[in-house]
């Protein structure tokens, strides 16, 4: 009998363990789950029989979505937590540093990236999360130079060159910037990172390129906003009804787009046509009552309009004063 119930206790063990990696495993690699159920999942393994390493990816996992969540002293906790049960664990210490700098204690989330970067000096995720940090402090060359050893060590990741690219456009180094974005493009040749590159050739004056990368841009994907941008360009080097038709074409698609009507009563105003251009301004606000570019741009036309159908009235020198 006592055998009976020894190998009934051992088989009740060894589904719970079974059942505790699983559990691990879902914790770890599934991403369909909504993260409030994720949560209670990750729970499951902090607090069970889990292995050590099972129980600390799962308090590294559940701090990562409290921080989805903006439980950003729930996601501190469970970073010390894994911390002191891993003091050696750089994903632990970068988990614990993101949670803090998202509560901007930029300090103390410096001090973990920093010796997590002790612990595994060749982990590019690590420098880019340093540099985000630093990023978010206003330390735009510190981030830089971060991003800098990140891309170093993993050229081919693109969301590291999308950030470093951000960095240098802090610091005014745009010629670097469409440089990075130059890579992305060779790397993800997709319709967002055209027109990216194509606004940065635009701030540049750079007007032919940021067209052709707009052309790519709506090949690939005829968005309104992408047809607003190439607009944008037509309009600034002068090509109106160009520019005109894209906004036509932006606004066909999103019908509601109210900068896609101020933008182009900005063409037809300075194409000369001040009615087409009001109506267009009237239209944004009614799309937009808060965009204020649009509102000034009407408020402008408006007193053009009314000087220009103010008779010019003068008074003859001998007239009396009381009516002065």
């Amino acid at each position: 009998m006592c055998a009976v119930f020894a190998a009934a206790s051992l088989a009740h063990a060894v589904a719970r363990a079974q059942g505790a990696v699983e559990t691990a495993a879902t914790c770890t690699n599934d991403d369909t789950l909504p993260p409030e159920q994720m949560l209670g999942i990750c729970g499951l393994v902090i607090g069970s029989t889990a292995t050590l390493p099972d129980r600390v990816q799962a308090l590294i996992v559940r701090a990562g979505l409290q921080l989805r969540l903006e439980q950003v002293d729930l996601a501190i906790a469970d970073g010390d937590l894994a911390v002191r049960l891993d003091p050696l664990s750089a994903a632990a210490l970068e988990a614990r540093g993101q949670a803090l700098a998202a509560g901007k204690k930029f300090d103390r989330a410096l001090d973990d990236f920093d010796r997590a970067i002790r612990l595994r000096p060749n982990e590019a995720r690590l420098f880019a999360s340093r540099a985000a940090t630093f990023a978010s402090m206003h330390e735009n060359r510190l981030a830089v130079r971060d991003y800098n050893e990140a891309v170093r060590l993993d050229p081919t990741r693109v969301q590291g060159l999308i950030d470093r690219a951000a960095a240098y456009a802090k610091v005014k180094r745009f010629d670097l910037v469409i440089d990075d974005q130059s890579d992305i493009i060779r790397l993800e040749p997709t319709a967002e990172h055209y027109d990216a590159r194509g606004q940065s050739y635009a701030r540049n004056n750079a007007y032919g390129r940021a067209i052709a990368d707009f052309d790519a841009a709506i090949r690939l994907e005829p968005k309104a906003s992408y047809f607003v941008n190439r607009g944008n360009a037509f309009s600034l080097s002068g090509a109106y009804d160009r520019a005109i038709t894209d906004y036509t074409t932006a606004l066909q698609l999103q019908p509601e787009l109210a900068m896609a009507y101020n933008n182009r009563g900005v063409a037809w105003r300075d194409k000369g046509d001040m009615v087409r251009a009001l109506a267009d301004f009237e239209a944004a606000v009614r799309s937009d009552p808060t965009l204020d570019i649009a509102i000034r741009h009407r408020q402008q036309l408006g007193r053009m309009a009314v000087a220009a159908r103010k008779p010019a009235i003068g008074l003859h020198p001998s007239a009396d004063a009381s009516i002065r």
